[in-house]
């Protein structure tokens, strides 16, 4: 480990690697691959981009296979799929997700193919639901709770769920010094919101401990 960066990953990053996986290139790779599957780095996540990265999973497993069993049963076409009329949880982003990267991606594929695709998804996402925490991600550490940390940032900055990932990070470079947050599409790397979220640490701690990088810039 000693001569491999290390590196403390959000959710993004995660996600992001699934998708560079799956079939017909749902998403490109912004970076999450060579910091997974390389020797080069040492990587490590916190409770809350485990605990996100499993929900996600499982809303997405869900969601394949709602969408598999409409096809199956009806004689409806991909794009007529509307995940409002069905019932499944989803989040903004899912639901943004499969209008976006199926249905429109998807629409000239023949019936049979996206079927067999969308099995894959499911079958893939089962796997790494619990394959990137527990073999692929080199050290997964506890949900964190700072609670000043949390309030200073939330009142200061709209940054959503980030929050919980910046407190996990300070803990995590405080116990066991890595200090450097790794995320892709994420509001916590703008130069903006970076340079605040080091400043508020530094007022309650006296150092800013983290550095905030996007994958892209490794």
């Amino acid at each position: 480990m000693n001569h491999r960066k290390q590196l403390n990953l959000d959710t993004s990053i995660l996600v992001n690697y699934v998708y560079t996986q799956l079939p017909e290139n749902i998403e490109s790779d912004r970076g999450s691959a060579k910091i997974l599957e390389g020797d080069d780095f040492y990587t490590v996540i916190g409770g809350k981009a485990e605990g996100e990265f499993v929900r996600l999973c499982e809303r997405r497993h869900e969601l394949y296979e709602d969408v598999v069993k409409f096809l199956r049963g009806t004689d409806s076409d991909l794009v007529d799929y509307a995940p409002l009329s069905r019932d499944i949880h989803l989040s903004d982003n899912d639901k943004k997700h499969i209008r976006k990267d199926i249905q429109m991606s998807w629409y000239e594929m023949e019936k049979r193919e996206q079927l067999s695709q969308l099995r894959r998804c499911v079958q893939d996402f089962e796997l790494f639901r619990n394959q990137i925490p527990n073999q692929i991600v080199d050290q997964t550490y506890p949900k964190s709770s700072n609670p000043e940390l949390q309030r200073r940032i939330e009142s200061e900055l709209e940054i959503n769920h980030d929050c919980e990932i910046i407190v996990d990070a300070v803990e995590i470079s405080n116990r066991h010094s890595i200090s450097v947050l790794v995320a892709i599409d994420s509001d916590i790397i703008s130069d903006t919101n970076s340079d605040a979220i080091r400043s508020i640490i530094e007022d309650l701690t006296g150092d800013p401990l983290i550095e905030i990088i996007s994958a892209e810039d490794l």
